[in-house]
This record gives structure tokens, C-alpha cells and sequence, in this order.
């Protein structure tokens, strides 16, 4: 099923993941908001990344890192509701767009117990142009599988 579209634009206006983790929540959200781990499955093989935040509502989130090119991803953390969710905006160098409200999109952890394991949803929405659209779509479909190998993994 495809998700609605924007109104006025060919650009849907979200889509959405979700992967069960074979374990416990606690785990899943340590792994899911723990710099170090982010670094890990965020980036991988293939590529470094960093992450800064506080986590604090209305603080800032960078995730830099190189991947053929050097970028620099920035935002805003919206929420963070421990082992519920934890949101913010994102904004990419490689977008080359301005910065500006128009310009991020935001992005949607949530989770949720499932006996013995965990329901990790994802959602992003508020796209500035296809292209960003189809490479977060592309993106983090396969980052999300990357993450519940790694914390299942653990």
C-alpha cells in the first residue's frame, strides 16, 4: 500500500517501518538511543559515523560522518519518551538545501514490548523532494534490519 501523498505534490507524505528484535525493550531502547551503539549500527562497515546529542527536548542531534562524501545530518530531538519513542527533525549537508523549516524531515522511533522481544516502529514524514524521499525510504529499510541484527547480536 503506498502512503498519501502531500497535498498539491507527487511527494508522499510519509512512509513507515518496523522489525521485531528478539529481545527484551530495555535492550532494544539502550541500543536504539546509546551513542556508541548508534555509531555502530548507523554506520557500520561501510562507513564511520558520530553521533551528539543530549537527548533533551529541543536540543540539538548531529550525526556526521564519511561515506564517499564527508555529511553532516543536524537536528532538533522533538521527543524522547524512555522505552516509547524518541523522535527529532533531520536535515543532510548532502541535500545542499537551505536551512530552513521546509527543508528537515522528521524522523519516529517507537517501541514497544511484544512478550519476550520488541516491536521497533519507524516513521519518517515531511519531505522536501523526492529524491530525499526515496534515499530515506532506500536508507532505512536496510539500517533498521542492520539494527536488529546488531542488538540481537548482543
Amino acid at each position: 500500500m503506498n502512503p498519501p501523498f502531500s497535498v498539491g505534490c507527487a511527494t508522499p507524505a510519509y512512509f513507515h517501518e518496523e522489525v521485531v528484535v528478539e529481545k527484551p525493550i530495555a535492550v532494544v531502547w539502550n541500543h536504539l538511543v546509546n551513542l556508541d551503539s548508534m555509531r555502530e549500527w548507523l554506520g557500520g562497515d561501510d562507513y564511520s559515523v558520530e553521533v551528539e546529542t543530549t537527548w533533551m527536548r529541543g536540543s540539538a542531534i548531529v550525526i556526521r560522518g564519511m561515506h564517499h562524501l564527508p555529511f553532516e545530518n543536524k537536528g532538533v530531538i522533538l521527543s524522547f519518551q524512555p522505552c516509547e519513542e524518541v523522535s527529532f527533525t533531520h536535515l543532510s549537508s548532502l541535500s545542499r538545501l537551505p536551512d530552513q523549516p521546509s527543508s528537515y524531515t522528521k524522523l519516529r522511533f517507537a517501541v514497544h514490548a511484544d512478550e519476550h522481544r520488541t516491536v521497533l516502529k519507524f516513521e519518517a514524514s515531511g519531505f522536501p523532494t523526492m529524491s530525499i524521499y526515496r534515499h530515506l525510504q532506500f536508507y532505512w529499510a536496510g539500517t533498521l534490519d542492520a539494527f536488529r541484527r546488531y542488538a540481537e547480536s548482543r
